[in-house]
Protein backbone atom coordinates (compact mmCIF):
# COMPACT_ATOMS: atom_id res chain seq x y z
CA UNK A 1 0.00 0.00 0.00
CA UNK A 2 1.18 3.45 -1.18
CA UNK A 3 1.07 5.65 1.70
CA UNK A 4 -0.56 9.44 0.63
CA UNK A 5 1.42 12.47 1.69
CA UNK A 6 -1.65 14.30 2.41
CA UNK A 7 -2.00 12.17 5.51
CA UNK A 8 1.09 12.17 6.83
CA UNK A 9 -0.35 14.41 9.99
CA UNK A 10 -2.96 13.64 12.12
CA UNK A 11 -4.84 16.74 11.71
CA UNK A 12 -5.58 15.73 7.93
CA UNK A 13 -6.61 12.69 8.93
CA UNK A 14 -8.98 13.95 11.47
CA UNK A 15 -10.11 16.81 8.72
CA UNK A 16 -10.94 14.25 6.29
CA UNK A 17 -13.77 12.91 8.93
CA UNK A 18 -15.27 16.40 9.98
CA UNK A 19 -13.38 16.60 13.31
CA UNK A 20 -10.30 18.36 15.08
CA UNK A 21 -8.82 16.91 18.61
CA UNK A 22 -7.51 18.39 21.50
CA UNK A 23 -5.40 17.26 24.67
CA UNK A 24 -5.81 19.21 27.84
CA UNK A 25 -3.34 19.21 30.23
CA UNK A 26 -5.59 19.47 33.41
CA UNK A 27 -3.35 20.29 36.16
CA UNK A 28 -1.69 23.14 34.13
CA UNK A 29 -4.79 23.85 32.26
CA UNK A 30 -3.43 23.92 28.92
CA UNK A 31 -5.36 22.99 25.83
CA UNK A 32 -3.62 22.11 22.54
CA UNK A 33 -5.58 21.88 19.58
CA UNK A 34 -5.08 19.23 16.30
CA UNK A 35 -6.93 20.98 13.17
CA UNK A 36 -8.56 24.11 12.10
CA UNK A 37 -10.74 25.38 15.04
CA UNK A 38 -12.37 27.61 12.50
CA UNK A 39 -13.35 24.74 10.34
CA UNK A 40 -15.65 24.09 13.79
CA UNK A 41 -16.60 27.35 14.99
CA UNK A 42 -17.00 29.24 11.59
CA UNK A 43 -15.16 32.52 11.39
CA UNK A 44 -11.12 33.24 10.74
CA UNK A 45 -11.00 35.29 13.44
CA UNK A 46 -12.25 33.24 16.54
CA UNK A 47 -8.92 31.84 18.25
CA UNK A 48 -9.24 28.80 19.66
CA UNK A 49 -9.15 28.44 23.28
CA UNK A 50 -6.32 27.43 25.34
CA UNK A 51 -7.30 26.80 28.96
CA UNK A 52 -10.69 26.29 30.40
CA UNK A 53 -11.58 29.68 30.90
CA UNK A 54 -11.43 30.21 27.05
CA UNK A 55 -13.25 26.79 26.33
CA UNK A 56 -15.90 27.73 29.33
CA UNK A 57 -16.05 31.42 27.21
CA UNK A 58 -17.18 29.66 23.65
CA UNK A 59 -19.39 26.92 25.31
CA UNK A 60 -23.15 28.35 25.93
CA UNK A 61 -24.03 28.47 29.43
CA UNK A 62 -27.12 26.37 29.26
CA UNK A 63 -24.40 23.17 28.79
CA UNK A 64 -21.67 24.11 30.67
CA UNK A 65 -23.14 21.09 33.06
CA UNK A 66 -22.20 18.99 30.33
CA UNK A 67 -18.31 19.58 30.22
CA UNK A 68 -17.91 21.23 33.68
CA UNK A 69 -19.11 18.14 35.52
CA UNK A 70 -16.69 15.95 36.86
CA UNK A 71 -14.24 13.60 34.76
CA UNK A 72 -15.15 10.40 33.66
CA UNK A 73 -12.91 7.40 31.81
CA UNK A 74 -14.58 7.50 28.84
CA UNK A 75 -17.11 10.84 27.40
CA UNK A 76 -19.52 11.07 24.17
CA UNK A 77 -21.61 14.06 24.93
CA UNK A 78 -23.66 16.72 22.72
CA UNK A 79 -22.60 20.78 23.46
CA UNK A 80 -23.16 24.10 21.83
CA UNK A 81 -20.39 26.26 20.50
CA UNK A 82 -20.57 30.67 20.37
CA UNK A 83 -19.66 30.51 16.46
CA UNK A 84 -19.17 33.57 14.69
CA UNK A 85 -22.17 36.56 14.06
CA UNK A 86 -24.10 34.55 17.21
CA UNK A 87 -24.67 31.42 15.77
CA UNK A 88 -24.71 28.35 18.00
CA UNK A 89 -22.73 25.27 16.82
CA UNK A 90 -23.81 22.14 17.80
CA UNK A 91 -20.80 19.66 17.99
CA UNK A 92 -20.29 16.02 19.32
CA UNK A 93 -17.41 15.38 20.96
CA UNK A 94 -16.60 11.94 21.86
CA UNK A 95 -12.66 11.65 24.44
CA UNK A 96 -11.13 10.02 27.30
CA UNK A 97 -10.12 11.20 30.23
CA UNK A 98 -6.58 10.20 32.11
CA UNK A 99 -5.99 9.44 35.80
CA UNK A 100 -2.62 9.13 38.27
CA UNK A 101 -3.42 8.71 41.72
CA UNK A 102 -6.87 9.14 41.54
CA UNK A 103 -6.56 12.48 39.82
CA UNK A 104 -7.81 13.55 36.34
CA UNK A 105 -5.05 14.72 34.48
CA UNK A 106 -5.22 14.71 31.14
CA UNK A 107 -8.81 14.59 29.01
CA UNK A 108 -8.12 13.99 25.14
CA UNK A 109 -10.64 14.24 22.45
CA UNK A 110 -12.29 14.68 18.99
CA UNK A 111 -15.31 16.86 18.09
CA UNK A 112 -17.32 17.56 15.14
CA UNK A 113 -19.87 20.39 14.09
CA UNK A 114 -23.48 18.31 13.37
CA UNK A 115 -25.80 21.76 12.82
CA UNK A 116 -26.05 25.36 14.16
CA UNK A 117 -29.26 26.72 15.46
CA UNK A 118 -30.23 30.41 17.10
CA UNK A 119 -31.47 31.55 20.41
CA UNK A 120 -29.75 30.86 23.76
CA UNK A 121 -33.16 29.64 25.68
CA UNK A 122 -34.43 27.54 22.89
CA UNK A 123 -32.31 24.59 22.33
CA UNK A 124 -32.88 22.97 19.27
CA UNK A 125 -33.08 19.55 21.77
CA UNK A 126 -35.01 19.30 24.54
CA UNK A 127 -34.15 16.96 27.47
CA UNK A 128 -36.08 16.00 30.29
CA UNK A 129 -32.96 17.58 32.22
CA UNK A 130 -33.48 20.81 31.40
CA UNK A 131 -35.52 23.88 32.47
CA UNK A 132 -37.75 24.59 29.26
CA UNK A 133 -37.71 28.71 30.45
CA UNK A 134 -33.81 28.92 30.60
CA UNK A 135 -32.71 25.87 28.42
CA UNK A 136 -30.15 25.51 31.96
CA UNK A 137 -29.95 21.92 34.17
CA UNK A 138 -33.20 21.29 36.22
CA UNK A 139 -33.80 19.75 39.42
CA UNK A 140 -33.56 16.19 38.07
CA UNK A 141 -30.63 17.27 36.26
CA UNK A 142 -28.67 18.28 39.58
CA UNK A 143 -29.45 15.39 41.43
CA UNK A 144 -27.48 13.59 39.25
CA UNK A 145 -24.86 15.59 39.27
CA UNK A 146 -24.62 15.64 43.00
CA UNK A 147 -25.01 11.95 43.12
CA UNK A 148 -22.31 11.82 40.44
CA UNK A 149 -19.63 14.06 42.77
CA UNK A 150 -21.38 12.00 45.77
CA UNK A 151 -20.08 8.27 44.70
CA UNK A 152 -17.01 10.45 42.81
CA UNK A 153 -13.18 10.59 44.46
CA UNK A 154 -13.37 11.37 47.93
CA UNK A 155 -10.79 14.19 47.54
CA UNK A 156 -12.89 16.04 45.15
CA UNK A 157 -16.66 15.38 47.43
CA UNK A 158 -14.80 16.42 50.29
CA UNK A 159 -14.29 20.62 48.70
CA UNK A 160 -17.29 20.53 46.62
CA UNK A 161 -20.42 22.61 47.33
CA UNK A 162 -24.04 23.04 46.48
CA UNK A 163 -25.89 26.12 46.68
CA UNK A 164 -29.28 27.68 45.70
CA UNK A 165 -30.37 30.92 45.27
CA UNK A 166 -33.44 32.26 45.86
CA UNK A 167 -35.44 34.78 43.84
CA UNK A 168 -37.69 36.56 46.17
CA UNK A 169 -41.18 38.25 46.13
CA UNK A 170 -41.36 35.99 42.63
CA UNK A 171 -45.05 35.86 43.08
CA UNK A 172 -45.70 39.78 43.48
CA UNK A 173 -43.77 40.30 40.24
CA UNK A 174 -45.80 37.84 37.95
CA UNK A 175 -49.28 39.88 39.65
CA UNK A 176 -47.50 43.33 38.90
CA UNK A 177 -45.73 42.47 35.37
CA UNK A 178 -47.39 39.25 34.25
CA UNK A 179 -46.10 36.09 33.17
CA UNK A 180 -43.94 36.86 29.95
CA UNK A 181 -42.29 39.69 31.42
CA UNK A 182 -41.08 37.59 34.53
CA UNK A 183 -39.60 35.20 32.35
CA UNK A 184 -37.54 37.51 30.65
CA UNK A 185 -36.13 38.07 34.09
CA UNK A 186 -35.51 34.89 35.17
CA UNK A 187 -33.63 34.33 32.02
CA UNK A 188 -32.33 37.42 32.36
CA UNK A 189 -31.47 36.04 36.25
CA UNK A 190 -30.20 32.82 34.98
CA UNK A 191 -27.18 34.91 32.73
CA UNK A 192 -26.28 37.09 35.59
CA UNK A 193 -25.54 34.28 37.55
CA UNK A 194 -23.39 33.00 34.88
CA UNK A 195 -21.34 35.75 34.72
CA UNK A 196 -21.00 35.84 38.61
CA UNK A 197 -20.15 32.67 39.13
CA UNK A 198 -16.37 30.86 37.88
CA UNK A 199 -16.39 28.58 35.31
CA UNK A 200 -16.78 25.28 36.79
CA UNK A 201 -19.88 26.10 38.17
CA UNK A 202 -22.80 24.43 37.03
CA UNK A 203 -25.79 26.93 37.30
CA UNK A 204 -29.89 25.85 36.49
CA UNK A 205 -33.38 26.15 37.84
CA UNK A 206 -34.38 23.80 40.24
CA UNK A 207 -37.84 25.13 40.56
CA UNK A 208 -39.82 28.01 39.67
CA UNK A 209 -38.00 30.61 41.90
CA UNK A 210 -35.01 29.19 42.38
CA UNK A 211 -31.25 28.81 40.52
CA UNK A 212 -28.76 25.90 41.61
CA UNK A 213 -25.26 26.37 41.67
CA UNK A 214 -22.80 23.02 41.98
CA UNK A 215 -19.21 24.19 42.82
CA UNK A 216 -17.40 20.89 42.69
CA UNK A 217 -14.40 21.31 44.63
CA UNK A 218 -14.98 24.68 45.51
CA UNK A 219 -15.98 24.59 49.16
CA UNK A 220 -13.52 27.35 49.75
CA UNK A 221 -15.19 29.69 47.46
CA UNK A 222 -19.19 29.34 48.82
CA UNK A 223 -18.99 32.19 51.02
CA UNK A 224 -17.44 34.59 48.75
CA UNK A 225 -19.58 33.86 45.77
CA UNK A 226 -22.77 34.33 47.70
CA UNK A 227 -22.21 37.27 49.16
CA UNK A 228 -20.63 38.69 45.52
CA UNK A 229 -24.13 37.41 44.26
CA UNK A 230 -26.42 38.98 46.84
CA UNK A 231 -24.09 42.49 46.80
CA UNK A 232 -24.53 42.43 42.62
CA UNK A 233 -28.14 42.05 42.37
CA UNK A 234 -28.81 44.79 45.58
CA UNK A 235 -27.06 46.89 43.98
CA UNK A 236 -27.51 46.26 39.83
CA UNK A 237 -30.97 45.97 38.42
CA UNK A 238 -32.08 43.38 35.85
CA UNK A 239 -33.44 44.53 32.58
CA UNK A 240 -36.08 42.79 30.91
CA UNK A 241 -37.39 45.85 28.22
CA UNK A 242 -39.00 47.78 28.72
CA UNK A 243 -38.21 47.09 32.44
CA UNK A 244 -35.55 47.24 35.12
CA UNK A 245 -36.01 46.01 38.29
CA UNK A 246 -33.53 45.30 41.51
CA UNK A 247 -34.30 41.49 42.20
CA UNK A 248 -34.14 40.60 45.64
CA UNK A 249 -32.38 37.31 46.32
CA UNK A 250 -31.68 34.69 49.08
CA UNK A 251 -29.07 32.00 49.32
CA UNK A 252 -28.58 28.69 51.07
CA UNK A 253 -25.87 26.75 51.04
CA UNK A 254 -24.36 22.72 51.64
CA UNK A 255 -21.11 22.35 51.94
CA UNK A 256 -20.25 18.08 51.03
CA UNK A 257 -17.27 17.65 53.21
CA UNK A 258 -16.75 13.92 54.28
CA UNK A 259 -21.07 13.84 54.71
CA UNK A 260 -22.05 10.29 52.70
CA UNK A 261 -25.68 11.79 51.91
CA UNK A 262 -27.36 11.32 48.98
CA UNK A 263 -28.26 13.54 46.08
CA UNK A 264 -32.14 14.26 47.27
CA UNK A 265 -31.03 14.60 50.71
CA UNK A 266 -28.23 17.36 49.75
CA UNK A 267 -31.27 19.38 48.19
CA UNK A 268 -33.53 18.83 50.53
CA UNK A 269 -30.81 20.37 53.20
CA UNK A 270 -29.40 23.07 50.78
CA UNK A 271 -33.72 23.60 50.69
CA UNK A 272 -33.65 24.33 54.22
CA UNK A 273 -31.20 26.56 54.97
CA UNK A 274 -32.71 29.04 51.97
CA UNK A 275 -35.79 28.89 54.03
CA UNK A 276 -34.08 30.01 56.96
CA UNK A 277 -32.04 32.67 55.14
CA UNK A 278 -35.85 33.93 53.67
CA UNK A 279 -37.41 33.92 56.86
CA UNK A 280 -34.36 35.94 58.45
CA UNK A 281 -34.87 39.93 58.87
CA UNK A 282 -31.12 40.37 57.94
CA UNK A 283 -29.09 37.51 57.24
CA UNK A 284 -29.70 36.84 53.58
CA UNK A 285 -27.22 33.98 53.18
CA UNK A 286 -27.67 30.61 55.73
CA UNK A 287 -24.82 27.84 55.69
CA UNK A 288 -26.60 24.51 56.69
CA UNK A 289 -25.26 23.18 59.42
CA UNK A 290 -26.12 20.22 61.57
CA UNK A 291 -27.68 20.51 64.89
CA UNK A 292 -29.64 17.44 67.43
CA UNK A 293 -32.99 18.62 66.42
CA UNK A 294 -32.01 19.25 62.66
CA UNK A 295 -31.24 15.78 62.39
CA UNK A 296 -34.05 14.29 63.59
CA UNK A 297 -36.22 16.24 61.22
CA UNK A 298 -34.03 15.29 58.41
CA UNK A 299 -34.65 11.35 59.19
CA UNK A 300 -38.18 12.01 59.80
CA UNK A 301 -38.57 13.47 56.14
CA UNK A 302 -36.54 10.37 54.47
CA UNK A 303 -38.50 7.70 56.27
CA UNK A 304 -41.56 9.42 55.36
CA UNK A 305 -40.27 9.51 51.56
CA UNK A 306 -39.42 6.25 51.71
CA UNK A 307 -42.60 4.97 52.86
CA UNK A 308 -44.24 7.53 50.07
CA UNK A 309 -42.07 5.51 47.48
CA UNK A 310 -42.98 2.14 48.87
CA UNK A 311 -46.52 2.77 48.70
CA UNK A 312 -46.53 4.32 45.38
CA UNK A 313 -44.56 1.01 43.91
CA UNK A 314 -47.07 -1.29 45.97
CA UNK A 315 -50.36 0.92 45.32
CA UNK A 316 -50.84 1.48 49.17
CA UNK A 317 -51.97 4.51 48.87
CA UNK A 318 -55.54 4.84 50.00
CA UNK A 319 -58.25 7.42 48.84
CA UNK A 320 -60.77 9.06 51.33
CA UNK A 321 -63.81 11.33 49.99
CA UNK A 322 -64.78 14.16 52.05
CA UNK A 323 -68.11 15.62 50.66
CA UNK A 324 -68.55 19.64 49.44
CA UNK A 325 -71.79 20.45 50.21
CA UNK A 326 -74.44 23.27 48.65
CA UNK A 327 -75.31 25.04 51.77
CA UNK A 328 -78.82 25.64 50.95
CA UNK A 329 -79.58 22.85 50.04
CA UNK A 330 -77.72 20.17 51.57
CA UNK A 331 -77.12 18.57 48.30
CA UNK A 332 -73.68 16.92 48.08
CA UNK A 333 -71.96 18.98 44.97
CA UNK A 334 -68.68 16.86 44.72
CA UNK A 335 -66.06 14.80 46.66
CA UNK A 336 -62.47 16.20 47.31
CA UNK A 337 -60.22 13.10 47.07
CA UNK A 338 -57.88 12.98 50.22
CA UNK A 339 -54.68 10.90 50.22
CA UNK A 340 -54.08 8.38 53.17
CA UNK A 341 -50.55 6.94 54.19
CA UNK A 342 -50.45 4.47 56.45
CA UNK A 343 -47.00 2.95 58.55
CA UNK A 344 -46.27 -0.84 58.26
CA UNK A 345 -47.72 -0.97 62.02
CA UNK A 346 -50.89 0.51 60.39
CA UNK A 347 -51.05 4.16 62.05
CA UNK A 348 -52.21 6.62 59.66
CA UNK A 349 -49.17 9.33 59.07
CA UNK A 350 -51.65 13.17 58.91
CA UNK A 351 -51.68 14.51 55.51
CA UNK A 352 -50.00 17.63 57.07
CA UNK A 353 -46.73 15.36 57.60
CA UNK A 354 -45.98 13.36 54.63
CA UNK A 355 -47.95 15.81 51.63
CA UNK A 356 -45.44 18.45 52.86
CA UNK A 357 -42.27 15.68 52.07
CA UNK A 358 -43.98 14.87 48.77
CA UNK A 359 -43.03 18.19 47.41
CA UNK A 360 -39.81 18.34 49.23
CA UNK A 361 -38.56 15.30 47.66
CA UNK A 362 -39.87 16.18 44.42
CA UNK A 363 -42.18 13.02 43.96
CA UNK A 364 -45.02 15.16 43.46
CA UNK A 365 -45.23 14.29 40.20
CA UNK A 366 -44.92 10.44 40.08
CA UNK A 367 -47.94 10.87 43.38
CA UNK A 368 -50.27 13.72 41.85
CA UNK A 369 -50.13 10.64 38.60
CA UNK A 370 -51.16 7.89 41.10
CA UNK A 371 -53.82 9.58 43.03
CA UNK A 372 -55.53 10.78 39.47
CA UNK A 373 -55.18 7.32 38.12
CA UNK A 374 -57.35 5.63 41.20
CA UNK A 375 -59.72 8.65 40.77
CA UNK A 376 -60.53 8.21 37.39
CA UNK A 377 -60.71 4.24 38.65
CA UNK A 378 -63.12 5.13 40.99
CA UNK A 379 -65.27 7.32 38.65
CA UNK A 380 -65.74 4.28 36.24
CA UNK A 381 -66.47 2.21 38.71
CA UNK A 382 -69.67 5.15 39.43
CA UNK A 383 -71.09 7.04 37.13
CA UNK A 384 -72.44 9.05 39.60
CA UNK A 385 -69.57 9.74 41.27
CA UNK A 386 -67.69 13.42 40.85
CA UNK A 387 -64.65 13.98 42.41
CA UNK A 388 -61.95 17.23 43.12
CA UNK A 389 -58.31 16.06 42.53
CA UNK A 390 -55.54 17.95 43.88
CA UNK A 391 -52.48 18.26 42.38
CA UNK A 392 -48.91 20.13 43.52
CA UNK A 393 -47.83 23.60 42.24
CA UNK A 394 -44.71 21.76 41.04
CA UNK A 395 -47.03 19.18 38.66
CA UNK A 396 -48.90 21.90 37.88
CA UNK A 397 -46.12 23.95 36.06
CA UNK A 398 -44.61 20.72 34.59
CA UNK A 399 -45.10 21.17 30.34
CA UNK A 400 -45.82 18.08 29.52
CA UNK A 401 -48.98 17.48 32.38
CA UNK A 402 -51.33 18.93 30.21
CA UNK A 403 -50.91 16.56 27.33
CA UNK A 404 -50.63 13.84 30.26
CA UNK A 405 -54.06 14.66 31.43
CA UNK A 406 -55.58 14.96 27.98
CA UNK A 407 -54.19 11.01 27.42
CA UNK A 408 -55.86 10.08 30.69
CA UNK A 409 -59.07 11.99 30.28
CA UNK A 410 -59.23 11.87 26.04
CA UNK A 411 -61.41 8.40 26.06
CA UNK A 412 -63.47 8.92 29.08
CA UNK A 413 -65.51 11.79 28.14
CA UNK A 414 -68.35 10.34 30.56
CA UNK A 415 -65.36 10.62 33.76
CA UNK A 416 -63.88 13.57 32.44
CA UNK A 417 -66.77 15.82 32.89
CA UNK A 418 -67.44 14.58 36.26
CA UNK A 419 -63.63 15.54 37.44
CA UNK A 420 -62.55 18.91 39.30
CA UNK A 421 -58.38 19.56 39.21
CA UNK A 422 -57.20 21.74 42.11
CA UNK A 423 -54.59 23.94 42.26
CA UNK A 424 -53.49 26.23 44.81
CA UNK A 425 -53.62 30.17 44.46
CA UNK A 426 -49.72 30.40 44.80
CA UNK A 427 -49.24 27.79 42.64
CA UNK A 428 -51.14 29.78 39.78
CA UNK A 429 -49.58 32.88 40.56
CA UNK A 430 -45.94 31.50 39.93
CA UNK A 431 -47.02 30.00 37.06
CA UNK A 432 -50.10 31.60 35.57
CA UNK A 433 -48.95 30.97 31.74
CA UNK A 434 -48.78 27.42 32.40
CA UNK A 435 -52.17 26.85 34.48
CA UNK A 436 -53.57 28.66 32.05
CA UNK A 437 -52.67 26.47 29.33
CA UNK A 438 -53.36 23.80 31.97
CA UNK A 439 -56.69 25.04 32.69
CA UNK A 440 -57.93 25.45 28.94
CA UNK A 441 -56.99 21.87 28.35
CA UNK A 442 -58.98 21.08 30.96
CA UNK A 443 -61.83 22.90 29.55
CA UNK A 444 -61.51 21.37 25.96
CA UNK A 445 -61.95 17.72 27.74
CA UNK A 446 -65.10 18.96 30.03
CA UNK A 447 -63.30 18.94 33.37
CA UNK A 448 -63.28 21.80 35.29
CA UNK A 449 -60.47 24.23 37.91
CA UNK A 450 -60.82 25.03 41.21
CA UNK A 451 -58.57 27.41 42.76
CA UNK A 452 -57.67 25.93 46.30
CA UNK A 453 -56.36 28.58 49.36
CA UNK A 454 -57.78 31.16 47.60
CA UNK A 455 -56.59 34.39 49.82
CA UNK A 456 -53.41 32.86 50.96
CA UNK A 457 -51.60 34.27 48.10
CA UNK A 458 -51.79 36.95 45.51
CA UNK A 459 -54.17 36.10 42.97
CA UNK A 460 -55.46 39.36 41.33
CA UNK A 461 -59.00 40.05 39.95
CA UNK A 462 -57.28 39.86 36.20
CA UNK A 463 -55.91 36.27 36.71
CA UNK A 464 -59.39 35.60 38.17
CA UNK A 465 -60.98 36.09 34.79
CA UNK A 466 -58.30 35.32 32.73
CA UNK A 467 -57.83 31.50 33.95
CA UNK A 468 -61.68 30.85 33.68
CA UNK A 469 -62.08 28.91 37.02
CA UNK A 470 -64.69 27.42 37.97
CA UNK A 471 -64.52 27.12 41.70
CA UNK A 472 -62.91 29.33 43.85
CA UNK A 473 -62.18 27.78 47.32
CA UNK A 474 -61.87 30.31 50.17
CA UNK A 475 -58.51 29.43 52.22
CA UNK A 476 -59.84 28.62 55.84
CA UNK A 477 -57.42 30.73 57.26
CA UNK A 478 -60.42 33.59 56.63
CA UNK A 479 -62.77 31.77 58.26
CA UNK A 480 -61.21 30.73 61.38
CA UNK A 481 -63.72 33.00 63.72
CA UNK A 482 -65.49 34.60 61.52
CA UNK A 483 -68.17 34.57 63.47
CA UNK A 484 -66.53 36.42 65.93
CA UNK A 485 -65.39 38.82 63.30
CA UNK A 486 -67.16 41.29 61.67
CA UNK A 487 -64.12 42.46 59.55
CA UNK A 488 -63.97 39.07 58.65
CA UNK A 489 -67.27 38.70 57.84
CA UNK A 490 -66.93 41.67 55.38
CA UNK A 491 -64.38 40.38 53.46
CA UNK A 492 -65.27 36.86 52.82
CA UNK A 493 -68.66 38.24 51.42
CA UNK A 494 -66.93 40.65 49.20
CA UNK A 495 -64.65 38.03 47.89
CA UNK A 496 -67.77 35.38 47.15
CA UNK A 497 -69.43 38.48 45.51
CA UNK A 498 -66.49 39.15 43.22
CA UNK A 499 -66.27 34.97 42.21
CA UNK A 500 -69.96 35.05 41.73
CA UNK A 501 -69.54 38.59 39.67
CA UNK A 502 -67.09 35.94 37.33
CA UNK A 503 -69.35 33.59 37.29
CA UNK A 504 -67.39 31.40 39.43
CA UNK A 505 -68.99 29.17 42.23
CA UNK A 506 -67.17 29.46 45.91
CA UNK A 507 -66.52 26.70 48.52
CA UNK A 508 -66.12 27.39 52.37
CA UNK A 509 -62.78 25.59 53.74
CA UNK A 510 -62.84 23.99 56.72
CA UNK A 511 -66.82 24.51 57.97
CA UNK A 512 -67.56 21.29 59.37
CA UNK A 513 -70.95 21.56 60.80
CA UNK A 514 -73.91 23.94 60.30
Amino acid sequence: MTEDSSFSHPANILAASGHIGYSWDLVKDEIIWCGAWQEIIGGETIAAPTNAAGFAARVLANDHHLIFNGTEAAFDRTYRLLGSNGELVTVQEHGTTHFEKGHAVRQQGILRRTQSEAGQHAPNFTSPDRDPLTGRPNRMCFLALIEKIMNGPLDVRKKSAYMIVGIDKLAFMNEAMGPKIVDQFLCAVADRLNELCPTRCIIGRVSSDTFGILMPGMENEVEDLALRIIDNFHSLAITAEPLSLHVPVSIGSYAFENRRADAQTVMILTEQALREARDSESNRYVIYCESPSRSQQNRTILEIGELVKSALKNDKIKLAFQPVVDAKTGEIMFYEVLSRLYKNNGQLIPACDFIPVVEQLGLAPDFDRHILGKSLEEMEGCETLKLAVNISGLTSALPDWPCYVESKLSSRPHVASRLIIEITENAAVLNIAKIKNLVETLRKMGSKVALDDFGAGATSVRHLRDLSLAIMKIDRDLLNNIMQSPEQQHLVRMLTSMAHGLGIQTVAEGIESE
